[in-house]
């Protein structure tokens, strides 16, 4: 099976966050069960070329707009990833064009904001990728997938405007994050050469504006989110970003498959950046080691004390706020608290602060740091996730990798990857709280700190949480099963 994957985003090329992990993870899973897989990303000026890499002799014309000199030229470099073992194989290729992404130190903003133009550039984005596809394979394929607003037009131009062969081409969406929805004036209709008779409340009119996903999602054959319980809540009042009456219309197209990670990057017993490697059966020892080094790296007192970790972007959705209303109870009880993350300016004081109130036993660090966050998991007892609402999530799932305990709270992509502990019973793999809440996250934490006091029934639940199955095999099959095949891609 070919697949053309279309991201905004790819891991090891650029990313801000979790989008780029997730295709870039399920694309390798594709290629190790025996498919050939092509992702066509941006060359941005912060992409770093690999060294092994080819540059298409002949630049690819992409229309975006209705006028004859709407086309702008485009180079593509070409980066092979590796083969599947099953006889796939794995490309990504870069579409360069310096006007709108080379020259630019950002992938949708800089210190300065957002771009201004990042319709256009994503408009470019969605039809070059199906221009080099035509190209890469011209005795054809089988599969468009797009991932998240930025890659939504490549829906809308398959099926509208690029003739009957497009058509025919069964075409999947993945809605990664519903807050963010690729809004636009009307006259977007024609900057992006959209057909105006699909602007109706169907299709991709919202509230007297042009909505990329909207517009993807009516379109599309099979929409998929990042997991189960997400594809749900999206359907619900409150949930939705306004798309909910219009989710549930297509609710018999909507289907969640949990996002993985990849097993063998992120591995304690391979991981050299760590103080001292470890698995399930030298758990207790690693991680004691790592736990030394990591709190004499961030400046904390050495107690023989529970460490609570929390790594993640600094947003109103990732609740970080919330453990910081928690960290004074979780003083008292004599823990321990990593707070990683970099955003949202104001959440960046309020974790400089809590840090200067708590000193040795708060540390803040203002990064994204993929390295630090590495150690954070290695070296860390619990890494709290207490998101307002989730996707899917990553970070429980890297935490779990390296035996550091999830706390989370019972939302989409969370509820899903994170079963409540019963040490009694011996099950379970984290601790959950019922709402995203100060009060119901604090009945957690202390939960938590109850576990770690017993000490063999904590051990018991690190070795579970490290068995836990979290690769992108499995949804990458789910993929091929219930969504590509379904589709009746071969």
């Amino acid at each position: 099976m070919r697949i053309l994957m279309i991201s905004s985003e790819v891991e090891t090329f650029a990313r801000t966050g979790g989008l780029g992990d997730a295709v870039l993870g399920l694309s390798r899973a594709l290629a190790h069960l025996g498919h050939d897989v092509c992702i066509v990303t941006p060359l941005y000026g912060v992409t770093p070329i690999p060294q092994r890499h080819r540059w298409w002799m002949e630049r690819v014309p992409v229309r975006v707009g209705w006028g004859p000199r709407d086309v702008r030229d485009c180079g593509v470099c070409e980066v092979p990833i590796e083969g599947g073992q099953g006889g796939g194989s794995l490309r990504v290729c870069l579409l360069a064009e310096d006007y709108l992404f080379g020259g630019r130190q950002g992938i949708y903003g800089d210190a300065a904001g957002s771009f201004g133009d990042n319709g256009l550039r994503f408009a470019t984005l969605s039809r070059g990728a199906l221009e080099v596809a035509a190209r890469l394979w011209p005795d054809g394929f089988d599969v468009i997938h797009a991932h998240d607003w930025h890659a939504a037009l490549a829906i809308v131009y398959a099926r509208t405007t690029m003739g009957e062969y497009w058509q025919r081409k069964p075409s999947v969406f993945t809605i990664h994050n519903l807050a963010y929805q690729g809004v636009f004036g009307v006259d977007a209709l024609d900057r992006f050469a959209i057909p105006h008779d699909l602007f109706h409340g169907g299709c991709l009119e919202q509230d007297g504006h042009v909505n990329l996903l909207k517009g993807a999602t009516a379109l599309c054959d099979l929409a998929t989110t990042v997991s189960p319980t997400y594809a749900r809540e999206i359907q619900r009042r409150g949930h939705g970003f306004y798309l909910e009456g219009f989710l549930r219309a297509h609710s018999g197209k909507l289907l969640g498959i949990a996002n993985g990670i990849d097993a063998e990057r992120f591995d304690p017993s391979t991981e050299g950046g760590i103080a001292q490697r470890y698995d399930a059966s030298t758990v207790a020892p690693g991680k004691w080691a790592c736990k030394q080094a990591l709190v004499a790296e961030l400046g904390l007192d050495w107690p023989d004390a529970p460490l609570f970790a929390c790594v993640s972007r600094l947003t109103e959705q990732k609740g970080v706020d919330l453990l910081v209303h928690c960290v004074g109870a979780l003083v008292e009880r004599g823990a321990r608290v990593v707070l990683i993350g970099k955003g949202d300016a104001q959440q960046e004081d309020m974790l400089r602060h809590v840090a200067v109130r708590y000193p040795g036993y708060v540390s803040a660090r203002i990064a994204f740091d993929p390295a630090l966050a590495t150690r954070v998991y290695a070296g860390a007892d619990f890494v709290v996730v207490p998101s307002r609402f989730e996707p899917c999530g990553l970070t429980q799932l890297y935490a779990m990798r390296f035996g550091a305990i999830p706390v989370v709270t019972d939302v989409g992509g969370l509820h899903d990857t994170v079963e409540p502990a019963n040490l009694a019973r011996g099950s379970g793999t984290g601790f959950v709280a019922r709402s995203p809440t100060v009060v119901d996250l604090l009945v957690a934490l202390e939960d938590a700190i109850s576990a770690f006091l017993g000490r063999n029934a904590f051990q018991e639940l690190r070795q579970r949480a490290m068995a836990r199955d979290s690769s992108w095999v499995t949804a990458g099959r789910a993929y091929v099963d219930d969504v590509y095949r379904r589709l009746g891609a071969s």
